[in-house]
């Protein structure tokens, strides 16, 4: 097919949680994040917060009612990232390319935003949007897309990975690389020994798919619990040492993983509010 998003950046990552100020406070504590907007969703039956760490944007979603969509959502599937907002010149075209490769639209406001079926995208759940956030620091002239916001203490120097535990990473891979006209990255240094991956600048789109390895134990348990979905995020810092350091000293729970390809530093997910969060130290192209 000729046409193909037009991915400007990744506007946040979504995460159903159900302590919204528990969360908010992790992030506060731990990466000095700002929170640049907060709001209510009573349609879903939830209040939103965006916020910030470092470059990394991330929406969070609680609910508000029992009975409606956001705590349904956890009910069945667990506090855990939901979702990938991507930011497009215009909705319209971006609509016409996902149905035009038969990708089901789950809910669309008209002008403001639409998300996909997961199932159709090899479990990455998108939202797509053309907005543009009041008081985001990313609109700011100042911004700084390495460093990110806040006084950034953990070191954190650059946008988040965003990684999918699917069954077929190859499949996912071209099939994302279709929808964006976008080549694989050749130098990414993957989380999992099976990883492919596309670098959008700001950030990175990578799945994996679990081996027979020990240490894929984890990936392979999810898999069978969840399907192809949105396994973890994770930031790249100058130092795991030094984060985990920082992090220590601000309360924050962590424990290093050595065993796979690349050492990764785990946040506690009793205080991320369900979702896996890693740091991986940067390495210089």
């Amino acid at each position: 097919m000729s046409s193909a998003l037009d991915v400007q950046r990744h506007g946040h990552v979504n995460q159903f949680c159900s302590d919204y100020e528990g969360l908010l406070d992790y992030y506060r504590a731990s990466f000095d994040a700002p929170v640049f907007m907060e709001f209510g969703t009573p349609e879903f039956g939830a209040r939103n917060a965006l916020y910030m760490a470092g470059a990394a944007c991330f929406e969070a979603f609680s609910p508000t009612q029992p009975d409606m969509a956001i705590a349904a959502w956890i009910k069945r599937f667990g506090q855990r990232w939901h979702s990938l907002e991507w930011t497009i010149p215009s909705l319209e075209e971006a609509l016409e390319i996902v149905q035009e490769r038969g990708i089901r639209v789950t809910d669309h406001a008209p002008d403001q935003y639409f998300f996909v079926h997961p199932r159709d995208c090899h479990g990455l759940s998108l939202e797509l949007t053309t907005a543009h956030f009041e008081h985001d620091p990313r609109e700011s002239s100042t911004w700084d897309p390495v460093a990110g916001a806040g006084s950034n203490p953990v070191g954190i120097v650059g946008g988040p990975t965003v990684t999918l535990c699917v069954k077929d990473a190859q499949a996912a891979i071209d099939w994302i690389a279709d929808l964006t006209g976008r080549e694989p990255s050749a130098l990414h240094l993957g989380t999992a020994p099976t990883s492919a991956a596309i670098d959008f600048g700001d950030h990175i789109v990578e799945f994996v798919t679990p081996g027979g390895d020990a240490h894929d134990a984890d990936l392979a348990q999810a898999l069978a619990a969840r399907g192809d979905s949105i396994y973890a995020v994770t930031l790249p810092v100058r130092s795991l040492e030094g984060a985990a350091a920082v992090l220590e000293e601000r309360g924050a729970r962590t424990r290093l993983d050595a065993q796979g390809p690349i050492p990764l530093l785990l946040a506690d997910e009793e205080q991320t509010g369900g979702a896996l969060l890693r740091f991986r130290e940067h390495v210089h192209a």
